[in-house]
Protein backbone atom coordinates (compact mmCIF):
# COMPACT_ATOMS: atom_id res chain seq x y z
CA UNK A 1 0.00 0.00 0.00
CA UNK A 2 1.31 3.51 -1.35
CA UNK A 3 0.75 6.42 1.28
CA UNK A 4 -0.06 8.52 -1.73
CA UNK A 5 -2.42 6.67 -2.86
CA UNK A 6 -3.95 7.04 0.78
CA UNK A 7 -6.94 9.47 0.46
CA UNK A 8 -9.65 8.63 2.63
CA UNK A 9 -9.17 8.84 6.74
CA UNK A 10 -10.36 5.54 7.45
CA UNK A 11 -8.13 3.85 5.23
CA UNK A 12 -5.64 5.46 6.82
CA UNK A 13 -6.99 4.89 10.53
CA UNK A 14 -7.33 1.04 8.97
CA UNK A 15 -3.68 1.06 8.60
CA UNK A 16 -2.54 2.79 11.75
CA UNK A 17 -4.51 0.02 13.45
CA UNK A 18 -3.21 -2.73 11.38
CA UNK A 19 0.33 -1.27 12.45
CA UNK A 20 -0.27 -1.21 16.21
CA UNK A 21 -1.69 -4.79 16.09
CA UNK A 22 1.34 -5.57 14.52
CA UNK A 23 3.48 -4.17 17.20
CA UNK A 24 1.16 -4.93 20.10
CA UNK A 25 1.59 -8.96 18.64
CA UNK A 26 5.26 -8.64 18.44
CA UNK A 27 5.91 -7.05 22.41
CA UNK A 28 3.38 -9.95 23.18
CA UNK A 29 5.35 -12.96 22.36
CA UNK A 30 7.22 -14.28 25.38
CA UNK A 31 11.14 -14.18 24.96
CA UNK A 32 12.20 -17.27 23.99
CA UNK A 33 15.79 -19.00 25.41
CA UNK A 34 18.67 -19.21 23.30
CA UNK A 35 19.27 -22.90 22.01
CA UNK A 36 23.10 -22.86 22.69
CA UNK A 37 22.01 -22.14 26.50
CA UNK A 38 20.10 -25.00 26.15
CA UNK A 39 22.12 -27.36 24.67
CA UNK A 40 25.01 -28.16 27.45
CA UNK A 41 21.91 -29.51 29.58
CA UNK A 42 20.58 -31.77 26.57
CA UNK A 43 24.19 -33.19 25.95
CA UNK A 44 24.50 -33.76 29.83
CA UNK A 45 21.62 -35.82 29.77
CA UNK A 46 21.78 -37.50 27.12
CA UNK A 47 25.00 -38.96 27.98
CA UNK A 48 22.93 -40.41 31.28
CA UNK A 49 21.30 -42.50 29.07
CA UNK A 50 23.22 -45.86 28.79
CA UNK A 51 23.34 -49.74 28.83
CA UNK A 52 24.29 -51.58 31.52
CA UNK A 53 27.47 -52.62 29.30
CA UNK A 54 27.88 -48.83 29.00
CA UNK A 55 27.06 -48.62 24.78
CA UNK A 56 24.63 -45.32 24.21
CA UNK A 57 20.69 -45.83 24.51
CA UNK A 58 20.28 -43.30 21.76
CA UNK A 59 22.15 -43.63 18.51
CA UNK A 60 21.75 -40.07 18.17
CA UNK A 61 20.99 -36.48 20.02
CA UNK A 62 17.87 -36.38 17.54
CA UNK A 63 16.41 -39.87 18.44
CA UNK A 64 16.56 -38.60 22.58
CA UNK A 65 15.10 -35.19 21.32
CA UNK A 66 12.23 -37.08 19.12
CA UNK A 67 11.03 -38.61 22.82
CA UNK A 68 10.52 -35.12 24.50
CA UNK A 69 8.67 -33.66 21.17
CA UNK A 70 6.17 -36.34 20.79
CA UNK A 71 5.87 -36.00 24.67
CA UNK A 72 7.66 -39.25 25.66
CA UNK A 73 10.26 -40.52 28.63
CA UNK A 74 13.39 -40.35 26.76
CA UNK A 75 13.50 -44.37 25.52
CA UNK A 76 15.40 -46.01 23.46
CA UNK A 77 14.18 -46.36 19.29
CA UNK A 78 14.09 -49.89 19.68
CA UNK A 79 12.30 -50.06 22.83
CA UNK A 80 9.85 -47.09 21.85
CA UNK A 81 9.20 -49.71 19.03
CA UNK A 82 8.39 -52.58 21.44
CA UNK A 83 6.36 -50.88 23.65
CA UNK A 84 4.49 -49.50 21.03
CA UNK A 85 3.88 -53.03 19.21
CA UNK A 86 5.60 -51.18 16.08
CA UNK A 87 7.45 -53.81 13.81
CA UNK A 88 10.81 -52.45 12.76
CA UNK A 89 12.25 -53.83 9.53
CA UNK A 90 15.88 -53.20 10.72
CA UNK A 91 17.95 -56.28 11.78
CA UNK A 92 15.96 -58.83 9.91
CA UNK A 93 18.36 -59.62 7.48
CA UNK A 94 19.58 -62.88 8.00
CA UNK A 95 21.51 -65.36 6.02
CA UNK A 96 18.16 -66.84 4.24
CA UNK A 97 16.82 -63.52 3.93
CA UNK A 98 20.12 -62.57 2.01
CA UNK A 99 19.99 -65.40 -0.12
CA UNK A 100 16.21 -65.27 -0.51
CA UNK A 101 16.68 -61.64 -1.89
CA UNK A 102 19.74 -62.67 -4.17
CA UNK A 103 17.48 -65.14 -5.72
CA UNK A 104 14.38 -62.91 -6.54
CA UNK A 105 16.88 -60.06 -7.57
CA UNK A 106 18.25 -62.50 -10.29
CA UNK A 107 14.85 -63.84 -11.31
CA UNK A 108 13.80 -60.47 -12.45
CA UNK A 109 12.31 -59.03 -9.53
CA UNK A 110 12.17 -55.65 -8.64
CA UNK A 111 13.88 -53.92 -5.28
CA UNK A 112 10.45 -53.13 -4.62
CA UNK A 113 8.82 -56.56 -4.66
CA UNK A 114 11.82 -58.08 -3.43
CA UNK A 115 11.04 -56.10 0.09
CA UNK A 116 7.72 -57.10 0.47
CA UNK A 117 7.98 -60.97 0.00
CA UNK A 118 11.21 -60.79 2.23
CA UNK A 119 9.54 -58.30 4.40
CA UNK A 120 13.05 -56.03 4.37
CA UNK A 121 13.41 -52.55 3.32
CA UNK A 122 14.27 -51.40 -0.15
CA UNK A 123 17.05 -50.25 1.24
CA UNK A 124 18.60 -53.44 2.51
CA UNK A 125 17.60 -55.37 -0.89
CA UNK A 126 19.56 -52.55 -2.29
CA UNK A 127 22.82 -53.27 0.19
CA UNK A 128 22.39 -57.24 -0.89
CA UNK A 129 21.89 -56.02 -3.94
CA UNK A 130 25.47 -54.11 -3.87
CA UNK A 131 26.94 -57.10 -2.28
CA UNK A 132 27.22 -55.49 0.96
CA UNK A 133 25.99 -58.88 3.00
CA UNK A 134 28.06 -61.69 2.29
CA UNK A 135 26.35 -64.81 2.68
Amino acid sequence: MNLDDIQDIKELKALKAKIEKKIKNQKAKPDKAKLSELYPSIKNDHKKHVRADGRKVFRSVVDYLECYIKGLPPISRAEFYKRFGIESRRGKVTPEVVSQVKGLLAAGKTLSEASEETGISIASCQKIKAGAYNS
